[in-house]
This record gives structure tokens, C-alpha cells and sequence, in this order.
């Protein structure tokens, strides 16, 4: 069952009231409570859960996670080798397919019809060219990347493109006339709208493009090019 809209913002939410009270009562002398583990290795691997349960983004929560354990445990470093390597293996096999529509017979999961960058550490930039673009997946921690939609056509009906960015951002070039909903969460971010409307164009009925996800200490923005 898919996770209400609001579910994860809620939650998330609460928690930064619970840890800002924390902080408070520790700062007054109000609580006897082990703050030894307030530190930025058990943040990322809280803020990694979270997006791990809330998220149909997985390598970004797995990712979070990692980088809190292994600053914690420092002997299992080794291990984030074996994690590349299982996903130079089996992470790139062009299965993907949007995770709310599921797959017709006969039909290739690895479609232009959808787009997945994942940027770690680094950055990226795509050109997307389809006739019935669906939406994708976009994730980017610590590093940045940029999409081109431009040379593409919105499929008919809602289409999502989920957003994740900690400490990291992401571009998306659309062409003018997109019908496009914003609904990210952002948290010590920002995500934003900057588009310039072209007055010769009418935007398209009947397509919408809904960009959703969470920005943790990152940022984004959608924008067209004449």
C-alpha cells in the first residue's frame, strides 16, 4: 500500500520538534538523556531510515546509512566495496520501471520513457529523447545532476518524477509548455520553480508532470531554455 502524501512530511516533522526539544532541555539542564549519540554519524543513519521506509528512493537511505555505520564502526569500511560492487553488477541492468505502473507483457523495463540518475559523490547531466516520457527517479547525495527533458513529450495523465537530494541538488530542464506540479519537502533546503513562461505557448491539458521527493541540506530547481 502506498504511503499517504502527507505521511512522510508528518513524520519527519515530528521528529525535528522531538530533537529540537532535545536540544533545548539539554541547553536549560532539563533532562538527563545520552547525548554522546547527537552526533552526526547516528544523524545520517536516522535521516537514512527515514528515507529508507518513507521513500521509494532506496540507495538514497542505504547510502546515509552507510556512511553513519562505517564512520562508527571504522573496520567495516571493507564493506563499501563489496556494496559498489554488487552495484556495478546488478544496479545497472536497465531494470527499472516506474514503481506505481506495472510492467506490460513483452515490453523492455529499460525504457527511455523513464529516467533514473543516481549521483553520489559526484555529478551528472542527461538528455532525455521520448515521445511518451512517464517519469523517473532522481537522487542525488553529496554531488549534483541536471536532466534535459526539452526534446521530450509528457505521456498522458499524471506522471511523477521523485526527487531525493542530501547535501546535493538537482536540475530539470522542461520544455515551456509542460503542465508541471511541484509537491517536494524541503529541510534546510530549497526546491524551486523557475521557469519563464512563454506567452506563444499554451500548456498542455490532459498531461501533468508531478515532481515529488524530500531536500535534505541540498537544493533543486525546474527551469525551461528558449
Amino acid at each position: 500500500m502506498e504511503t499517504p502524501k502527507l505521511h512522510g512530511r508528518v513524520i519527519i516533522g515530528i521528529l525535528l520538534i522531538i530533537l529540537g526539544a532535545l536540544f533545548v532541555m539539554r541547553n536549560y539542564d532539563m533532562l538527563d538523556f545520552p547525548y554522546e549519540y547527537f552526533t552526526w554519524e547516528y544523524f545520517f543513519i536516522l535521516i537514512g531510515l527515514l528515507f529508507f521506509f518513507l521513500s521509494r528512493n532506496k540507495t538514497a537511505g542505504v547510502v546515509l546509512i552507510a556512511i553513519g555505520l562505517f564512520n562508527l564502526i571504522p573496520e567495516l569500511w571493507p564493506l563499501l566495496l563489496v556494496l559498489v560492487g554488487l552495484y556495478i553488477i546488478f544496479g545497472r541492468k536497465g531494470n527499472f520501471r516506474h514503481s506505481t505502473e506495472p510492467a506490460e507483457p513483452g515490453q523492455p523495463k529499460n525504457s527511455n520513457d523513464y529516467v533514473e540518475s543516481i549521483s553520489i559523490f559526484g555529478g551528472s547531466s542527461k538528455i532525455v529523447n521520448s515521445d511518451n516520457f512517464k517519469g523517473g527517479n532522481i537522487v542525488s547525495i553529496f554531488g549534483g545532476s541536471e536532466i534535459n527533458l526539452t526534446n521530450s513529450k509528457l505521456a498522458e495523465g499524471e506522471n511523477n518524477i521523485e526527487i531525493t537530494a542530501v547535501f546535493g541538488g538537482s536540475t530539470l530542464i522542461v520544455p515551456s509548455d509542460w503542465n508541471v506540479e511541484l509537491d517536494v519537502l524541503p529541510i534546510f533546503g530549497g526546491f524551486g520553480d523557475k521557469r519563464m513562461k512563454d506567452p506563444n505557448k499554451k500548456i498542455q491539458e490532459g498531461r501533468k508532470l508531478l515532481i515529488k521527493g524530500i531536500v535534505l541540506f541540498g537544493g533543486g530547481e525546474i527551469k525551461t531554455i528558449f
